[in-house]
C-alpha cells in the first residue's frame, strides 16, 4: 500500500506499508480495512481520499465521515493532477513490492546458506529445519527458570517458545536444572498429552514436534546434562553446546570444540538462536521475581504485621499465594498470630471481594 499525503496541492509525505494475507481477496475489502486502520484514531482525516477503486467506496466514506465529524469524499480520480498522483502512487507501490520481494529472496538465500553450512559442519544427515535452544536463568536459590526457543527455517517461531519453572533442583546447580528442563521437554516428544505430560498438561504442538537440532547454552557440563536427559528419554537427536566466552561449539564424542569462523553463517545462526534463548530466559526470570516482590508487598498494607509475624505467616503457608488464598479458619491457626488479628487480616485481604 502506498500513501501520498497532499496539502494545498503539494506532496508533503509518502509512506509504504506491506499488508499481509491479501492473496485472493477483493481489492475493495483490503483497501477498506487498511483505511480504517490507517485513520483509526480519527486524527488528520482529510476531506478527500483518492483510491485505486472504481466503485464500492460509499461504506468507507461513511465511516471516515463519522470519525472526522465532517464530510469525507472517497473516490477514484479520472483525470487531471489527482489522476497523475494516483498513477505515481501505483508505480511506487509496484516498485516497493519488487524491492521487498528481492530483499526477502536475499534473506531466504542467506538462511538457507546458514542451514546448509550448519548441516555440513556438524555432519548431520538432514538440514536442521527446526532448531531448539535451551538456557537456564537463576539468581541465588529462588526463581530459577529455563527457556526453550524455536527457530524454523532459520527464523524464530515465537508461538513455539516455552518457559519452565524449575521444580526439582534446589540451590544453584545449573547442570541439574538443564537436565530437568531438557528431560521434561523430551518426555513430551510426539506426545498427545498422557501420563508423561502430567495431569494438567494436554497436547502441545511445540513439544510434539521433533527438532532437527538441539542447542544447549553452555559448555561441556551443560551439554553432558542434556545428553543424560536425552538418554533417559530414549530419543535420538543431535545435540550440541555453545559456550558464550569464545563462541565454542561442543559436539558429543569430540574432545576439542568445533572450529567455526566468527563470520561463518552457521556460527552466526547459532549465536542468534542462543542469544534469543538467553533473552527469553532472563525475561521470564525477571517476571517471576517481580511477581513475587509484588505479592510480598501486600504485607505492607496489613494491620499489625511486622517482620516477625510476616515470617511466621510465610513459614506456615509456604508462599504468598497460599497465604492470600487461605480461609479465616486457616489464618487463625498461624502460630503466634492472635485469632482476633487473624480475623482482621482476613477482612483486609477480602474487603474488596
Amino acid at each position: 500500500m502506498q500513501v501520498f499525503r497532499v496539502r494545498e496541492g503539494a506532496l508533503v509525505d509518502r509512506q509504504t506499508f506491506f499488508v499481509e494475507n491479501t492473496a485472493g481477496r477483493d481489492a475493495r475489502e483490503v483497501v477498506d480495512e487498511f483505511a480504517l486502520e490507517y485513520y483509526g484514531d480519527g486524527v488528520n482525516i482529510p476531506g478527500q481520499v483518492i483510491v485505486a477503486l472504481d466503485e464500492g467506496t460509499a461504506d468507507i466514506a461513511a465511516v471516515l465521515t463519522a470519525r472526522r465529524g465532517a464530510r469525507v469524499d472517497v473516490r477514484r480520480a479520472l483525470r487531471g493532477p489527482k489522476r497523475r498522483l494516483l498513477e505515481m502512487a501505483q508505480r511506487n507501490a509496484v516498485q516497493a513490492a519488487h524491492e521487498e520481494e528481492a530483499r526477502l529472496a536475499r534473506t531466504r538465500e542467506a538462511r538457507e546458506e546458514a542451514l546448509v553450512r550448519l548441516r555440513d559442519a556438524l555432519g548431520l544427515t538432514d538440514l536442521p529445519l527446526r532448531i531448539e535452544c535451551y538456557d537456564i536463568s537463576n539468581l541465588g536459590e529462588q526463581h530459577a527458570v529455563g527457556s526453550m526457543v524455536v527457530f524454523e527455517d532459520g527464523r524464530p517461531r515465537k508461538a513455539h517458545y516455552r518457559k519452565f519453572a524449575i521444580r526439582t533442583v534446589a540451590g544453584q546447580d545449573d547442570f541439574a536444572m538443564m537436565r530437568e528442563v531438557v528431560g521434561r521437554r523430551l518426555r513430551r516428544l510426539g506426545d498427545a498429552g498422557g501420563p508423561a505430560a502430567g495431569p494438567d498438561e494436554g497436547y502441545d504442538e511445540s513439544f510434539a514436534a521433533r527438532p532437527g537440532l538441539i542447542v544447549i547454552d553452555g559448555g561441556k557440563g551443560q551439554l553432558s546434562a542434556a545428553l543424560t536427559a536425552l538418554r533417559e528419554s530414549g530419543a535420538e537427536l543431535p545435540v550440541i553446546g555453545l559456550a558464550k566466552q569464545r563462541e565454542e561449539v561442543f559436539v558429543p564424542g569430540r574432545r576439542a570444540p568445533l572450529e567455526l569462523a566468527p563470520d561463518d553463517p552457521a556460527s552466526l545462526l547459532l549465536q542468534r538462536v542462543r542469544d534469543e534463548a538467553h533473552r527469553f530466559a532472563v525475561t521470564f526470570h525477571r517476571q517471576r521475581r517481580g511477581s513475587d516482590l509484588r505479592r510480598a508487598s501486600i504485607f505492607d498494607e496489613l494491620p499489625k504485621v511486622g517482620p516477625v509475624r510476616r515470617r511466621a505467616i510465610l513459614e506456615h503457608f509456604g508462599s504468598p499465594e497460599r497465604f492470600i488464598a487461605a480461609s479465616r479458619d486457616e489464618l487463625e491457626l498461624v502460630p503466634g498470630l492472635p485469632r482476633r488479628l487473624a480475623r482482621e487480616i482476613y477482612g483486609q485481604l477480602h474487603k474488596a471481594g
